[in-house]
């Protein structure tokens, strides 16, 4: 149950509060049948009936105040939900990393806006008609517990054929849900090939394969929420024979039969509506969250993952990098054999080799996300082979096409963390980003994907982001190779001298120049041979 991530507080004043809400209709069938039975039996004076009417009016004026407090509370309790499953959600991906771009994007916009139209707000209306229907069901028992039993066995048959509609709705779900992740992917697809379609004269087909998408998605949906409609409707009127006509015809009767009066008949039809109604709408509010299983087993994942807070690593830690004898195979193919390699504090050096020996790969079983077939590797003379939560805090890493968020020039360097003016300040000019931060200031909007920086100011973007990390070791993956012979060198420069790192980088092409700022060159064909 998605209430469970709120305050207990204000689902407990919710509760109190439907009681209030609940009480709305009672008021009214309550002083409906006083005023009817005064002038039926003629009892008490006129003044004594406007006396009734006005007591009635003020007690609904005070309900619909109370009522204002209702609704505030249940928009705050879904807003509360909604953003502990974003976040919980958000997190999990990216942990995991494990989803596609579709199905995560999906799952963060539609999937979740799912959650909350049809799982988290009928969740709390489920309480409300509850609380409504014992309200109503306590009432009518005082005034005539025949009637009232009556209506509560009645009600007791629109559950039985709603069973017979359940298992279908929430096959139709997943259907749209599946077409829906589709829909959503290829949205994505035509926005970020937009140039492309542009270049080529290929917009009709690029937004048709949209519309085809878009088609789907919306046949899942017409079919599926015309089986919930065929559903209500037929559960409606089965309510409406089984839980109106025929109780209303045993009150005609005992009526007739000078048993109740015609003030109490009233009544009990007026709260008829609290015993039919809430039954139908809870019938109804459970399969519009049972449409969310498909969706909900995804964020539930999210809701039990628990985050694991790494240690952070600093420079002082670092005692060495070592090694030993490392072999990684995909598939049938060796990427490198036997391979040694050591490193040591405040080193520079640059790994050599041709496109496709695996560099990459190297870096990644470095940072431990990859297992080797053979061998291991040493941090500090502890063994960090394959295991990411051990071994990445001692790396940080420059990409050859870093990532930049659509924020200011502050975030994407700090990415959340904290830091002072005075080490920004620092950074900013151990990185290069000095007369970028005087001109524009820690605030400049970088644009989406960096579209106000220029390359070499989104290398340095990325050097500023791992030295803030402090980590002893900097992992270079082809950085410079999609820049200027000038920027190249100047980006080099940036990490090459700065003495509290140690840099690994691997290239397939670098400068003379360039080459002759590394402590050491090792050619890693001739190593792994």
């Amino acid at each position: 149950m998605s209430l469970r991530y709120t305050s207990k507080i204000k689902v407990i004043l919710y509760f109190l509060l439907s009681i209030v809400y609940a009480l709305g209709n009672v008021v009214i069938a309550y002083v409906t049948k006083i005023m009817l039975n005064m002038a039926q039996f003629r009892q008490g004076s006129i003044n004594k009936l406007i006396v009734v009417g006005l007591v009635g009016m003020l007690a609904i004026a005070v309900i619909m105040l109370a009522n204002f407090i209702y609704r505030y509370l249940k928009c705050d309790i879904i807003k509360d939900i909604n953003v502990h499953i974003k976040a919980k959600t958000m997190a999990y991906l990216i942990e995991k990393q494990d989803d596609s771009q579709k199905d995560g994007l999906s799952l963060m916009t539609n999937d979740v806006k799912q959650i909350e139209t049809l799982k988290i707000t009928n969740e709390l209306m489920i309480i409300t008609e509850a609380i409504s229907f014992v309200v109503a069901i306590v009432v009518g028992l005082l005034n005539s517990w025949l009637l009232t039993l009556l209506f509560i066995v009645t009600t007791i048959v629109p559950g039985i054929v709603q069973k017979f509609f359940t298992k279908k709705i929430q096959t139709k779900s997943a259907i749209w849900e599946k077409a829906n992740a589709n829909y959503t992917q290829k949205v994505s697809d035509g926005l970020d090939g937009a140039a492309t379609a542009d270049l080529y004269d290929v917009q009709v087909p690029i937004v048709g394969r949209v519309i085809v998408g878009a088609k789907r998605m919306e046949d899942a949906l017409k079919s599926l929420n015309f089986t919930q409609a065929v559903a209500g409707e037929i559960i409606l009127a089965v309510a409406e024979i089984f839980s109106f006509i025929l109780p209303f015809f045993v009150g005609a009767i005992l009526m007739y039969q000078g048993q109740i009066g015609a003030g109490t008949l009233v009544m009990i039809v007026q709260l008829s509506n609290d015993f039919v109604n809430p039954i139908i709408n809870i019938f109804q509010q459970v399969n519009a969250i049972q449409s969310t299983k498909p969706m909900w087993d995804k964020v539930d994942q999210a809701l039990k993952f628990s985050e694991v807070q790494p240690k952070a690593a600093t420079s002082s830690d670092f005692s060495g990098l070592n090694v030993d004898d490392l072999t990684y195979q995909v598939k049938d193919k060796t990427l490198f054999s036997d391979l040694d390699f050591s490193l040591k504090p405040n080193e520079k050096v640059l790994l050599m080799a041709p496109s496709g020996w695996g560099k990459t790969t190297l870096l990644k079983l470095f940072l431990g996300k990859l297992q080797p077939n053979n061998g291991q590797i040493y941090i500090n003379q502890n063994s960090v082979t394959g295991d990411w939560q051990a071994a990445h805090d001692n790396f940080s890493y420059v990409n050859q096409k870093p990532f930049i968020f659509d924020d200011t020039l502050k975030f994407n360097i700090t990415l959340g963390r904290k830091a002072d003016v005075a080490t920004l300040d620092e950074l900013a000019q151990k990185a290069g980003l000095s007369e970028l931060v005087e001109e524009k200031g820690w605030d400049y909007q970088v644009g989406e994907k960096g579209a106000n920086l220029s390359g070499g100011q989104i290398q340095r973007v990325e050097i500023a982001r791992a030295l803030l990390s402090k980590r002893p070791i900097l992992l270079a993956d082809e950085a410079t190779s999609a820049l200027d012979s000038k920027l190249s060198l100047e980006i080099h420069n940036t990490i090459l001298k700065n003495p509290q790192i140690a840099v690994v980088e691997v290239a397939h092409k670098i400068s003379d120049q360039e080459k002759a700022l590394f402590d050491r060159i090792v050619e890693l064909d001739a190593v792994s041979d």
